[in-house]
């Protein structure tokens, strides 16, 4: 890990609100997701940089000099991105579309739908660790546009500059072998898999985490184990029954797995297309976000559980999507 002006930003923030929550509700972070971001930014200096005590958080002698620092180095990087945006892009620019994304099931659609979109356009793809990763991209012009998800009660704010459009609201489904007791149900109460060890990729959003814990909570227990894995081994540990797994509704079921969803649907995501007003492509993200629907309905035609679910909850789109659709290039 190297220090980044990101990372700089947050101890801005930090100083400026002078407390942790505060600066947290400003960069729209939750606050254990800041608190974490500090304490590896304070491991890579090798030193505190702020005491925090009952009147809140204010730096150490030598936070004051990493900050006296910091203050001049994002003067100096935000008067580059201003002339940066003033001058405008090369036409040669315009080739490149830059794309960022979450690894999970809607990435592949954002990459295929942008190239039918822009045949002449060279993309590349910037897989990222966490939304807040992405977003701090986008504002700072490293990418043109994003998908970003958001969970109920754990939204992020958008920074200045950054504009949205909403795909979709999504339920969260379970992953469990096929021979397990509850699979044959339609749908599977998630107080029923208490006594279950769960398995979950390695995905670092803090935020995926906390939602998962307070719908355990309101369920009633205290998820028994979590074990985090790489996300190509879940499904054959679900399938020879070592655990259960949270699951997007895309995914399809597999040869000794079955997806459920969860009765009530205590869980949730919002999928949301981001883009930089200031970008070069910006001009084109209401034609992205219209293809991104349609194939983004493709999908979940073709996930047999999911457009089950859609249908039960009267949640079909207005005509249904032909899969071969494509939209016409630009």
């Amino acid at each position: 890990m190297e220090l980044e002006v990101r990372h700089l930003r947050v101890l801005n923030a930090i100083a400026d609100a002078g407390s942790i929550s505060r600066a947290a509700a400003a960069l729209g972070f939750t606050q254990p997701a800041l608190t974490a971001q500090l304490q590896r930014i304070e491991r890579l200096l090798g030193a505190t940089l702020f005491i925090r005590d009952g009147n809140g958080s204010r730096p150490t002698a030598f936070g004051a000099m990493v900050l006296a620092h910091a203050h001049g180095i994002l003067t100096a990087h935000e008067d580059l991105m201003r002339d940066v945006r003033q001058r405008g892009p090369d036409d040669s620019d315009l080739t490149a579309l830059r794309l960022g994304s979450i690894p999970g099931p809607l990435t592949a659609v954002l990459v295929t739908t942008a190239q039918r979109l822009l045949p002449r356009a060279e993309i590349t793809l910037h897989t990222c660790d966490t939304e807040e990763e992405q977003l701090e991209l986008l504002a700072t012009g490293r990418l043109d546009f994003g998908l970003v998800v958001d969970y109920p009660e754990y939204e992020l704010a958008l920074r200045p500059g950054l504009s949205d459009a909403l795909l979709a609201v999504e339920p969260v489904f379970v992953l469990i072998s096929e021979g397990h007791p509850l699979a044959d149900r339609p749908d599977i109460p998630l107080r029923d898999l208490s006594g279950e060890a769960w398995l979950a990729g390695e995905n670092k959003d803090v935020r995926m985490r906390a939602q998962f814990r307070a719908a355990c909570r309101l369920a009633g227990f205290s998820p028994r184990r979590v074990q985090r894995l790489s996300g190509s081994v879940v499904f054959p540990l679900v399938g020879q029954g070592h655990g259960v797994a949270l699951a997007h509704p895309l995914v399809t079921e597999r040869e000794g797995v079955v997806v459920r969803p969860l009765t009530g649907d205590p869980m949730g995501v919002r999928q949301r297309l981001v883009w930089a007003a200031s970008s070069p492509l910006a001009e084109h993200a209401s034609a992205l976000h219209d293809a991104l629907t349609k194939a983004y309905w493709a999908e979940a035609r073709r996930a047999r559980v999911y457009w089950e679910w859609l249908e039960s909850k009267g949640q079909l789109p207005p005509a249904s999507p032909s899969p071969s659709s494509s939209p016409p290039p630009i």
